[in-house]
Order: structure tokens, then sequence, then C-alpha cells
């Protein structure tokens, strides 16, 4: 540990989870700086700056086109034929009702993926000739929109959606799928590949300023890590963004989007969330309902799954979540590691709960037979997706510096250097 004795260069950042300025070890690939005081990774430093992510996105973009021009599925019901494509789920949840769960299905599934590559393209392809203010908007905005890039749990949620539809058709696994597949692991490969800090410092190096700004208070910039000295609301130096001591009305915002979840989570878990029709026998399936279906017919694995999914990971999140916010206001010193730890195990769990949403989107968009074999949505599938959504916006307005807050003054001088 040691005292700041300047203001902070280029080198130094802020941990977005505990507010420590640390400062940045020289560029090496392969070399991983992390906070020495919560162990947040500040700095994955890759040996392949722009290349390699570019193809791995450029290949996922055609996956994809592919994906979404081409046939997902085919079923055969009693001689009875049906194809759905990517889009055919969320219209068909638009045209029973419940237009908001099919725009929430659209866009995760096929704006957000399409946005944050075309970004990453534009990004890595024009970093040399694009304006860099253009390009500083457009990062900003790949790593607001990765989470809600959801062609991962999509896929989950097909797994959950094939073995119900194995009990009632004949299923045909069409091109789109293995598309689908290879969009997926293109993507996550190219989100590896990308050096984030390497690729915020190319841009900034085409942006005329002054290295340093004398007057104001220390703000650690929560998009890009660059530590202003300015004052509140001013553009980061680096990356343009408003820059704040603390994210503003953090507390209230979370709690009020945490009561909004817990409000909507009984109802999500009373109520169904799909109504399936077979041969005239129309039956409504809550969600301990469809896990108690899945444990009968002996898949085990995926009932637990939907158990983590559905149930345990909303509950963790609104339980973890609110306890950090009394911590918070209660100014606890207890557990800061461990509760910045689960603060990041929250964050990243979220998404995965939208399993039981994508699996009713599957099955509405395939089971149009009538009386034979229908599946409608219902007033829980519309609940769960809320709760998922509202929890989400609750950890993104939650500030995790508010806790490491309560050991020590707000402007702390106290910096580390990052360590491998």
């Amino acid at each position: 540990m040691m005292e700041i004795t300047a203001h902070p260069g280029d080198d130094w950042r802020e941990c977005p989870h505990c507010g420590l300025h640390c400062l940045l070890p020289p560029r090496t690939p392969g070399l991983v700086a992390d906070c020495p005081r919560c162990g947040e990774v500040l700095w994955r430093m890759r040996a392949h700056r722009r290349t390699l992510p570019l193809a791995y996105a450029l290949a996922a973009l055609l996956f994809y086109l592919f994906a979404v021009a081409a046939p997902f599925l085919e079923i055969e019901v009693y001689g009875r034929f049906a194809l759905a494509r990517l889009g055919t789920g969320p219209a068909q949840l638009t045209a029973q009702g419940f237009g908001l769960a099919g725009a929430l299905v659209f866009l995760v599934t096929l704006v957000a993926p399409a946005a944050k590559l075309g970004f990453l393209i534009i990004i890595l392809g024009g970093l040399r000739f694009l304006p860099p203010a253009l390009l500083k908007l457009l990062f900003r905005w790949y790593h607001a929109l990765a989470p809600w890039a959801m062609i991962d749990v999509y896929l989950l949620g097909f797994l959950v959606a094939y073995t119900r539809l194995t009990l009632l058709a004949s299923v045909h696994l069409d091109t789109a799928l293995y598309a689908l597949i290879g969009c997926m692991l293109c993507m996550a490969a190219a989100d590896g590949s990308v050096d984030t800090e390497q690729l915020w410092r190319s841009l900034d190096a085409r942006t005329p300023r002054s290295k340093l700004c004398y007057g104001g208070a220390r703000m650690g910039c929560t998009a890009c890590g660059f530590v202003n000295t300015a004052t509140p609301g001013a553009a980061c130096l680096r990356c343009d963004a408003p820059v704040h001591i603390r994210t503003r009305e953090s507390v209230s915002r979370a709690w009020a989007l945490l009561l909004a979840s817990m409000a909507l989570y009984i109802p999500a878990n009373l109520y169904p969330f799909m109504v399936i029709t077979k041969l005239a026998r129309t039956t409504p399936y809550t969600i301990t309902g469809g896990i108690e279906e899945l444990a009968q017919n002996g898949l085990w694995p995926l009932a637990l799954l939907v158990f983590f999914a559905s149930i345990t990971i909303p509950l963790v999140k609104i339980l973890a979540l609110g306890y950090m916010l009394i911590s918070v206001q209660v100014r606890s010193t207890r557990y800061l590691a461990l509760r910045t730890t689960a603060y990041r195990i929250i964050d990243f769990i979220g998404r995965w709960s939208m399993i039981d949403v994508f699996m009713v989107s599957i099955l509405v968009a395939l089971l149009r037979f009538d009386q034979i074999a229908n599946v409608h949505a219902a007033i829980g599938a519309v609940c769960f997706g809320a709760v998922v959504v509202l929890t989400i916006f609750a950890v993104e307005a939650f500030d995790p510096r508010l806790m490491w807050d309560a050991e020590r003054p707000l402007m702390s001088e106290a910096v580390g250097d990052a360590g491998e």
C-alpha cells in the first residue's frame, strides 16, 4: 500500500467493485492484473490485440445471419407438420396477448446479439479510420449490451423445450440450431480474446487531450475505469462517459427494483406459466409443476437445472442483494470481501433464469395444432420474465463500492499495485 503523491495518470484505475485506486503493471501478454483488495480482474492482457477477436466476431455474425434465415425446428404431430424460425416464438407470444414477453425474447435473442457483434466488428475494423468519439460510444454500448445477448441461455431453454416436445411430437432439428451453436461459440471466443484495456488505450491514443486534469475530486469511470480528477458529472477523459464519485441514487434505485421483483416473484411461482393441450385435454403448468414432470420422466439433470435457474437463482439474488443493501445502510464492515464475491456471482448468474421464458417461446412457436397439441403462454411466464429483468437491473443499479465506503472515508487515498 502507498499514498498517492500526484494526480493519477493513464496507468491508474479504480476497481469497480471496491473503489481502490490501483496502478496497473506494464502490458505483458498472458498477465492478469487484479485488485489487491477484492480480487476483481482489472486487466486480462491478451496476446492478440485486434485480428483474432475480429475474426471470431465475423464468424459469429455469419453464423447468426444463417441462424436467422434458416428453419430452426420442425415437428410432426399425428400427420400434421409445423416449422419454426428464431422469430416465430416472439411473434406467437405477441399473438397470444403477451406482447411484453414476446418483445423481451425478441430483444435478447435477436436484437442484442446482432447489435453486440455489429458494434465489436465496427470498433475493431474501424479503429484506424473511424472517429474516436463514435468508437468510444459503441464500445460503451458493447459492454452494456453484453449481459443481454442471451444466445447461450436460449440454447439451454431449447434443451428443456426439446425434452417436452419429444413427449408430444416427432422433432427434427434443423440447420439454424447448429448455426446458433456456432454463433454462441464464436461469440464466446470473441469476448474472451478482446483485450478491453488495450482497446480503450488504442482509442484514447487517437484523441488529442491533456493527459492530466487538475482540480476537483478523484473519480473512477464506471465505463472504462480511468481515474479522473474532475467535478461530478464531467465527461471521462478517456471514454467520454459522465463520471461521479459513486453511482447516483444507487441504493434507492436498487431497493425500488428489488422490491418490485419480490412482489412479482410470488405470482410467478403460483400462477401457471403455460397451458398445454394434448388430445383435447388441457393441463396448466406452474414452474414447480414443470420441474416435477421432468423428474417423473427420469430427466433429473434437467429438473435440477430448471429448479436452480427458475427458483433458486432469483431467490438467492433477491436475498443476497437485499442483505448488501441493508449492510450499506447500516455501514457494516463485516465480510466485505465475501460480499463482493457474492455480488460478482449474482451479477453473473442472473441472466440464466431466462431458461423457462425461452422454453415457453419455443413451445408456443411449434405446438399450434388446436385440440390435438397446443401450448399457450400464461401470466406466470410474464411475471417470471419481469422478475428476471428487474433483478438484473437491480444488480446493475447497485454500486458495490458503497460497501467498502463503510471501512474508510469515501475519497480514501489508499492505493495498491495490481498483481498477477
